[in-house]
């Protein structure tokens, strides 16, 4: 676990050897000796291990020093401690933050584990009849003594099936390894194990203000403050940049209250750089808008080139490093926080979450589509929301649909979205692949929140994508990107109270006037570059797959599809896919062909990373 705490470790020992804690820490809070971890209280009754930020720790602690405790450090993880001895569980609906902790109660032999709201923070843990034991990722697990690593294969083929439906569930790739979901606390003891729902959003939406001008208002002051205490850090800050509205959002709102001297406290010492991932010649090079943004903020962006030189000695690392099986190979994050990190950046402060939070993706707008009553009853509302779906193709990696064509088939607005929405939907409403068996591809979803079934059509959409399927995904790839290198990503946009707010809003003013994240776009007016803030196009955080698989990965690729294990694997037609996969490395590639086969060669090569036992020790080292 070093590569998520570079900077030491700690280990505690208590109940006559029946109980241990490890840490590995990255310090970015009080530097010194004194706030590392494990970290016992005063009362020596309360011991944390804890990965993660709590934010508003500045004024928790001051409520927490009125009620008369007492701090010998600077830390958060102390306050967290403090808090956990005044409210006991509650205390977790005060933290705004990302979490994964652990607070062992020597007294009443306890072992208190969080996650926080929304799984920013990764937490696994094995239960087994004579042992508990618990870890951020993974990896961990197979270096416990005694454990056995193997494949889940009911969880593999749903992956494949459907590569963001696993994370928002209990189950791991990794046969007998749980996850704890988002917003849930465990309780070890002599009991046994409990497990207990925290949080739920939905209880705590509020009554929005009226108009679209109030709402931007008020949007803009929460995210100005979750801005604000994202600073809070002894370490430099930086920004992982693509020029796009979201993390240009977070660049020049960060640049905007750095003009405010006494508006942070524990500021940065410096928080004036901005990474870029290149693609230099692709479609995918958003290096011009990343400049607009880096001139509006006054600062200059340093650009990282992801070239072909980049990946064929490094797949194997990523996929290690990355830890499940996914839609694409995640080089640009990964590779842009190593430079973050061989920079001394060690906090990058990003834009993720904005799309599930404010309709970012084309498929929220067929979710509109569908619900407006049809051309007869809607023309104004539909022909907005062709003009704004056809407006973001501007980035896609499809061509460009004109408005005729939209309109041209009997049934259009369907006909528009099987024939054009393939690289801009919600990836998570992807169908299931031909080279699948027809059984066991799919876990059955939690039962619907009755309250976020009133929700309007986008909102409801919204809502299931950033609690169960899209988000949590997304968020787990950003953790193993940023962490593989020693580097904690903050997201403004994941603020609860920011969260909850948007979930309060109408649809309207998520989507409207030829827009999406239509009340972001109004908040940050005067912020943002102009051309920033109306841009309508949208490219993403990809990679060229298709380019690297008929060039720099082609050797590793045909390594994968004629060995033996792959050709005969149970879990998908071999056979099928090497065909095809012949065919298409004979008439090149197109990126939805190799998007396609992608899942199944990053199954194959998670296997032989995580379940061969030399495998796990070259990769360890």
């Amino acid at each position: 676990m070093s590569h998520r705490g570079p900077d030491g470790e700690g280990f505690f020992e208590a109940d006559a050897g029946r109980l241990a804690l490890g840490h590995r820490r990255l310090s970015i809070l009080d530097l010194r000796a004194l706030a590392a971890q494990p970290m016992r209280d005063a009362s020596g009754r309360f011991t944390i291990v804890f990965n993660g930020e709590i934010y508003n720790f500045v004024e928790l602690r001051r409520t927490l020093e009125s009620e008369g405790y007492s701090f010998r450090t600077d830390s958060d993880t102390e306050v967290v401690l403090a808090a956990f001895d005044r409210w006991g569980a509650e205390c977790q609906l005060r933290f705004n933050g990302m979490w994964a902790l652990a607070i062992w109660d020597e007294r009443e032999r306890r072992l208190f584990l969080s996650r926080d709201r929304f799984g920013v923070k990764p937490l696994h843990y094995v239960m087994e009849p004579q042992r508990f034991a618990f870890a951020s990722e993974l990896k961990a697990f197979l270096h416990l003594d005694g454990f056995s690593p193997e494949r889940n294969d009911h969880a593999l083929r749903a992956v494949l099936a459907n590569a963001f439906q696993l994370e928002g569930s209990p189950e791991t790739l990794l046969k007998g390894v749980k996850r704890l979901p988002p917003g849930h606390c465990l309780e070890m003891s002599d009991r046994g194990l409990a497990v207990t729902r925290w949080w739920r959003t939905t209880d705590h939406l509020e009554t929005p203000p009226r108009g679209l001008d109030a709402q931007a208002e008020r949007f803009r002051e929460l995210f100005f403050d979750s801005c604000r205490i994202r600073l809070r850090s002894d370490v430099p800050i930086g920004t992982s940049l693509s020029g796009g509205l979201d993390s240009s959002s977070v660049l020049c709102t960060i640049a905007k209250l750095a003009r405010q001297p006494d508006a942070i406290e524990r500021r940065a010492p410096d928080w004036q750089r901005a990474i870029v991932a290149t693609f230099p010649g692709s479609a995918l090079d958003e290096r011009a808008w990343a400049q607009v943004a880096g001139d509006a903020a006054g600062l200059q962006p340093e650009y990282v080139p992801i070239t072909t030189d980049l990946l064929p000695d490094e797949v194997d690392r990523l996929i290690y490093d990355l830890e499940d099986v996914y839609l694409g190979l995640p080089a640009s994050p990964w590779a842009t926080y190593r430079a973050l990190r061989a920079s001394g950046v060690v906090v990058s402060l990003d834009g993720h979450g904005a799309d599930e939070l404010l309709a970012g993706y084309g498929n929220y707008l067929f979710t509109a589509l569908q619900h407006t009553g049809g051309l007869l009853s809607s023309p104004l509302r539909i022909f907005s929301l062709l003009r704004t779906l056809r407006a973001m193709y501007h980035g896609s990696a499809n061509a460009r649909p004109s408005m005729i064509s939209l309109l041209a088939d009997t049934d259009p607005i369907l006909n528009f979205v099987r024939r054009h929405t393939r690289g801009m939907r919600s990836p998570g409403e992807g169908e299931a692949s031909a080279w699948l068996p027809l059984d066991e591809v799919t876990f059955e979803r939690p039962v619907e929140d009755p309250e976020a079934a009133k929700m309007e059509p986008i909102t409801r959409h919204l809502y299931r994508d950033f609690h169960e399927m899209l988000l949590p995904t997304i968020l787990r790839n950003f953790d193993r990107s940023s962490m593989a290198h020693g580097v904690e990503v903050r997201m403004p946009f994941m603020d609860w109270r920011l969260v909850c707010f948007v979930f309060s809003l109408p649809d309207s003013s998520k989507v409207s006037g030829g827009y999406t994240k239509r009340v972001l776009r109004e908040a940050l007016r005067g912020v943002l570059p102009e051309s920033i803030r109306c841009r309508r196009g949208k490219i993403g955080f990809g990679a060229p797959l298709d380019h690297w698989l008929r060039g720099p990965l082609a050797p590793w690729l045909q390594n994968i599809v004629t060995d033996p294990e792959f050709i005969e694997s149970p879990l998908w037609d071999g056979p099928q896919i090497r065909r095809y996969v012949t065919d298409r490395s004979s008439q090149g590639w197109t990126w939805t062909e190799a998007q396609k086969v992608w899942p199944f060669l990053h199954a194959h090569a998670w296997t032989k990373a995580f379940l061969r036992k030399q495998g796990q020790r070259a990769l360890a080292s």
